[in-house]
């Protein structure tokens, strides 16, 4: 009984109970999960900001759009016989699961983005001589790395999620029978499997760029790379292509799409397996960066 009038009454009678006492006598306590949680939060919620509304933002909506952009030119612009292909609904799902989206959103537009999103997480505060306010925080290295992965894995599956999901619909909504194979058919479900292997993609590239920008000063040169190399991947022998990203996001698509006569065979993994195997992929990498991120010692240097 006395016990519980103790914690209701404040320990010296003459001090009141104050909302600022109350706030103090309700902080979590230091190191706990709930404390983590609540700079975790906060890391998010600021990084947000300037990943939607700072000054490279406007590059990386530029590039959400220019997809649905050109869809949407497209059908004001062409007439005809020309348009032949976008009345059929076989040709539209072949040409969207191919030329669309695998070759040019997930090899352009997702790649570029996430070289310009996460290759930049801390390359962008050391450019700004920013990091260091961060390492003084009382927070966890581990958590700074945790929270900007995360941060740019939500800007950018937002951006180029809406982009597919924008780019599928301009494509099938205006042909005859489109509407129906949306709303009746198999539509929605290859919606949400493109959007889907989009947001995969996001978190392999995103993580394979966030790591990078722990032992790269400039993302730019290992990004060439990776590009040659996620390009090149149909010519690869079937133990090499395990080791790109597109190979398992290809076997997530609802349309298979051919990578031509000279593509060297090999074995797709299951959806499962895929969707898992990327996952622990990119676990890994985000481990390794904030294993890098513990020892990172800040120098400034002039660039």
């Amino acid at each position: 009984m006395s016990a519980a009038i103790s914690n209701q009454v404040p320990a010296n009678p003459a001090t009141p109970a104050t909302p600022a006492n109350t706030a103090v006598a309700s902080e979590p306590a230091p190191g706990s999960a709930a404390m983590r949680r609540r700079q975790l939060a906060a890391i998010i919620r600021m990084e947000l900001k300037k990943g939607f509304f700072g000054k490279r933002a406007i590059g990386l909506w530029l590039l959400a759009l220019a997809a649905p952009a050109l869809l949407s030119l497209r059908l004001f612009f062409v007439h005809g016989d020309s348009t032949r292909e976008l009345f059929d609904l076989a040709e539209a799902q072949s040409a969207f699961a191919g030329p669309i989206f695998q070759a040019s959103l997930l090899r352009v537009v997702v790649f570029l983005g996430c070289v310009g999103i996460f290759g930049n997480l801390i390359r962008r505060e050391v450019l700004d001589r920013t990091l260091h306010y961060y390492f003084l925080a009382p927070i966890r290295r581990e958590l700074l790395v945790v929270g900007k992965y995360l941060t740019g894995l939500t800007v950018a599956g937002f951006l180029f999620g809406l982009s597919t999901a924008a780019s599928f619909l301009l494509t099938f909504a205006p042909i005859p029978g489109g509407q129906r194979f949306l709303l009746e058919g198999p539509g929605l479900s290859h919606l949400f499997a493109y959007v889907a292997t989009t947001l995969l993609a996001c978190v392999g590239y995103g993580a394979i760029f966030l790591t990078l920008g722990f032992f790269f000063r400039s993302p730019a040169i290992p990004a060439l790379l990776i590009f040659g190399w996620e390009g090149i991947h149909f010519l690869l022998p079937p133990l090499l292509k395990k080791a790109s990203v597109i190979h398992y996001l290809q076997s997530l698509m609802p349309v298979p799409v051919s990578d031509g006569p000279l593509a060297l065979l090999a074995d797709a993994p299951s959806k499962p397996v895929a969707v898992i195997g990327l996952l622990i992929f990119a676990g890994l990498l985000v481990a390794i960066s904030a294993w890098r991120a513990r020892g990172m010692e800040i120098k400034y240097e002039e660039d």
